[in-house]
């Protein structure tokens, strides 16, 4: 985790937030990180405090202690998953003022496309998709996430081109959100397409880019 969102780790405990100590705010985040991964590569059902507890080298009431139950730790895993890209893609947005908006955004979605690479990010988004289709609470999680990303590519995108209203840049980053997902599941395995994995990353640069600069 960088530092420059070490800050919020104790907000990720339930209930923990003036009682976490620099000790426990690393306990945390060790405890984040061993969920973070059973969740990609184990699913939900193999995602238990328990298996945490083992992972991290702690008790299973240490656990509990920062997270009341599985459905709070998952919360809190996306949550923290999501702080962190948010803070490489603002440390990212600081080393390329110089450029312009539009080469600054383009520079964040490569970022963005190298990480649907990766079989955790693959395996997370998943089995976050597949669990909201029959619990409440992670469609819930789900358009938690949806929202904050299109929210950053709104950031992105929006005085690219003055001609686009900041309602129709929401509307086009709603969009861009949408086609990022469903390309994570297409790189990964056999997706059909007759694509490779390079030609379908090529055909969403494009369509990014027509999204943020055409009127």
């Amino acid at each position: 985790m960088i530092s420059s969102t070490s800050a919020s780790i104790g907000d990720l405990a339930a209930n923990k937030h003036s009682a976490t100590t620099d000790k426990g705010m690393l306990r945390v985040q060790a405890i984040l990180d061993a969920a973070r991964q059973l969740l990609a590569t184990e699913g939900y059902a193999g995602l238990t405090m328990r298996a945490v507890a083992h992972e991290v080298g702690v008790s299973l009431s240490t656990v509990q202690h920062y997270f009341n139950n599985k459905e709070v730790l998952v919360q809190a895993v996306l949550t923290y998953v999501m702080d962190h890209y948010q803070a490489v893609v603002a440390d990212l947005m600081n080393t390329l003022s110089q450029q312009s908006q539009l080469e600054r955004f383009m520079v964040i979605i490569d970022m963005v496309l190298i990480e649907t690479r990766r079989p955790e990010t693959y395996g997370i988004l998943t089995e976050m998709y597949a669990l909201a289709n029959r619990l409440p609470f992670a469609a819930q999680l789900m358009e938690t996430v949806f929202a904050r990303e299109q929210k950053e590519i709104f950031r992105l995108i929006y005085g690219i081109e003055p001609a686009l209203s900041a309602h129709e840049c929401k509307r086009r980053s709603a969009i861009i959100v949408a086609q990022i997902h469903g390309l994570a599941t297409q790189l990964v395995g056999k997706h059909g397409t007759g694509l490779t994995r390079t030609q379908l990353e090529d055909a969403a640069r494009q369509s990014f880019i027509r999204l943020a600069t055409l009127p």
